[in-house]
C-alpha cells in the first residue's frame, strides 16, 4: 500500500511539472526598454479551454445557489465555470500586482495581461492521502498601453506551490493561510514574482 501511495505521489508532482515550466522564453528587452516602462495595470482573462479546480469557488458557487455544501454540485457546467472564474480573478490580480509593485517606475505606460489556462488549489483530503501542488499556468503578455501592441510574450509561464503531505503537511499548509492571506493569494503572488523575476532578469 505504502509503494502504491508513493507512486501516486510522485505521479502527482509529474503532472504539475508538465504543466509548469516546460517552455523557457527568453527575454528579448534590453535593461533601457525595462527602464522606460510603467506598470499602469493587470488584466486576467481565461483561456476557451481553461481549467479551474478550487473547492472553494465549488463551495461560493453552491452557496450562491441555495445547494447544500453535501450535494452533487453542478459546477462544471458553464454558469458554474463562469462563477469560479470571476471569483478567482481579482484574486490573481491582486496577488501579481502586489509582486509587481514598484518595480517598473518610467514614463511608458504598459499592461500586463493574463490569460489563464490552468488553475489547481488540491483539495485537502488529496492532500493528506497523495500529497501534492497547487499550480498556476497563463500566457502573460506585456502590452503597450496605448496601441494594445504586444511587446513581449511568455507563453505558458508556470508556478508552482507545495500543498503539503499528509495530514501533518496538511496542518501546517493551513497554518500559513491563516491571517487573511489564502493559498490562492500566495499562489498568484508567486506567479506573479516568477514573472516579476523573468521579466527583470532578477536572480531568485
Amino acid at each position: 500500500m505504502g509503494k502504491i501511495l508513493g507512486m501516486a505521489r510522485l505521479a502527482v508532482l509529474a503532472g504539475a511539472l508538465a504543466l509548469t515550466g516546460c517552455v523557457t522564453v527568453e527575454n528579448s528587452l534590453s535593461a533601457n526598454d525595462i527602464a522606460a516602462m510603467k506598470l499602469t495595470g493587470v488584466t486576467v482573462a481565461y483561456a476557451p479551454d481553461a481549467f479551474v479546480r478550487w473547492d472553494d469557488g465549488i463551495r461560493a458557487y453552491a452557496a450562491s445557489k441555495g445547494i447544500p455544501d453535501n450535494s452533487a454540485i453542478p459546477t462544471y457546467t458553464p454558469e458554474g465555470k463562469a462563477y469560479m472564474q470571476a471569483l478567482l480573478a481579482p484574486r490573481i490580480k491582486a496577488g501579481v500586482e502586489q509582486a509587481m509593485a514598484g518595480e517598473l517606475n518610467g514614463t511608458r505606460p504598459v499592461r500586463l495581461e493574463l490569460v489563464v489556462r490552468h488553475f489547481t488549489i488540491v483539495p485537502a483530503v488529496q492532500r493528506i492521502l497523495l500529497g501534492g501542488t497547487h499550480d498556476m499556468t497563463a500566457d502573460a503578455n506585456l502590452v503597450d498601453a496605448r496601441t494594445g501592441a504586444i511587446i513581449i510574450a511568455n507563453p505558458k509561464l508556470g508556478a508552482v506551490m507545495a500543498g503539503g503531505e499528509g495530514p501533518i503537511g496538511a496542518a501546517v499548509q493551513g497554518v500559513f493561510t491563516n491571517g487573511g492571506e489564502t493559498t490562492v493569494d500566495r499562489l498568484a503572488g508567486i506567479y506573479g514574482k516568477t514573472y516579476r523575476n523573468w521579466l527583470l532578469r532578477k536572480v531568485i
